[in-house]
C-alpha cells in the first residue's frame, strides 16, 4: 500500500539531487545545519535514543551516531538510504531503512527521547497527511521527549524562487488572497505561514517550546554572506544565533524549526 500518494513525485525529485552536499556547499547553506545542530545539542541528554524522519543522506543522523547516540534514520528515497548505509558501515549504534513519515508502525509508541521530522512537512499537500505525519512523530516520542519539525516558510518562495528565477508572475497566479502559495504536488514543496504551522499542534498533547529561523536572511542574501571574511561571518553567525527565535527575524528564513515536548 502506498501511504503517500505523491511518493513517486518526491522520490523522482530527490533521486538525482545532491542532497548530501546541500548543507555544506557554502556558508549561506551551512547556516541551516549549524543552527539546527545547535538546537539538537541543546535538548540532547546523555544516552538519548534518536529517530530522524526524512533523514536524506544522514547529514544529521550519522553525525549524531558518531557522537555516540543511538540513532535510527528513515527516508522515503531508497537511494538516500543506501548512501546512509555506506556512510555508517562501522557504526553499530546506527540503523536506517526506507519508510514513510505517514506510517511509522515499525516503531512502538514512546520509543525515542528525540524525534527529528526534518523533511516530510516539505512535501505533504493536504491537511490529512500533515496531521498524520505530526501524529506519528509525536506517537513514537517518549513522554517528555522532544520533537522537532522542519518546515518551509511561504515568503522564501517569492524571495528565493520568484525573484531569483523570474517566477514572480507565476507565483502570483498560484497564490491565494492572503499571499499563500497553494500546495501543488508538482511544485514539490509545500510552504507555511508560521502561525498556521503552529495551529497544527493545537489538538496534540504537546507543549510548545520555540520556533526558529534556521537559515534566517542568509538565503536571500547568499552572495553577500558567502563573501564575508571568516571573522565577519563568525560575527554574523553569532548575531543569527541570538536572534533566530525572534518572530521578526523568521519570516524570510527559507527553513524554520518548530520544537515541542510530548506531554503524555
Amino acid at each position: 500500500m502506498t501511504v503517500n500518494k505523491h511518493k513517486d513525485i518526491i522520490i523522482n525529485n530527490y533521486t538525482d539531487y545532491d542532497e548530501d552536499s546541500r548543507l555544506v556547499k557554502d556558508r549561506a547553506h551551512n547556516m541551516e545545519y549549524l543552527t539546527t545542530m545547535r538546537y539538537i545539542q541543546k535538548f540532547l541528554k546523555p544516552g538519548a535514543k534518536i529517530l530522524e524522519i526524512g533523514a536524506a543522506t544522514g547529514r544529521y543522523s550519522v553525525t549524531l551516531a558518531k557522537m555516540g547516540y543511538n540513532v535510527t534514520a528513515v527516508d522515503l528515497t531508497p537511494r538516500y538510504v543506501e548512501i546512509m548505509k555506506r556512510k555508517s558501515r562501522r557504526l553499530k549504534n546506527f540503523q536506517c531503512m526506507v519508510a514513510d513519515a505517514l506510517d511509522l508502525s515499525m516503531f512502538k509508541d514512546n520509543s525515542f527521547d528525540l524525534v527529528l521530522n526534518f523533511g516530510p512537512m516539505y512535501h505533504l499537500f493536504n491537511q490529512k497527511d500533515k496531521n498524520q505525519a505530526i501524529k506519528e512523530t509525536i506517537r513514537v516520542a517518549k513522554k517528555n521527549g522532544v520533537c522537532m519539525f522542519a518546515y518551509i516558510s511561504n515568503a522564501c518562495f517569492m524571495t528565493d524562487y520568484g525573484l531569483r528565477h523570474d517566477k514572480v508572475e507565476y507565483l502570483c497566479s498560484v497564490m491565494d488572497d492572503f499571499g499563500k502559495i497553494r500546495d501543488i504536488p508538482e511544485e514539490i514543496f509545500a510552504t507555511f505561514y508560521i502561525e498556521n504551522f503552529k495551529k497544527l499542534f493545537i489538538k496534540t498533547k504537546t507543549k510548545y517550546i520555540t520556533n526558529i529561523a534556521t537559515d534566517g536572511i542568509a538565503p536571500a542574501m547568499r552572495e553577500w554572506v558567502n563573501q564575508l571574511s571568516k571573522k565577519a561571518f563568525e560575527k554574523f553567525l553569532h548575531w543569527h544565533f541570538i536572534t533566530c527565535e525572534r518572530l521578526d527575524q523568521q519570516g524570510y528564513s527559507n527553513h524554520l524549526l518548530y520544537i515541542c515536548k510530548k506531554l503524555k
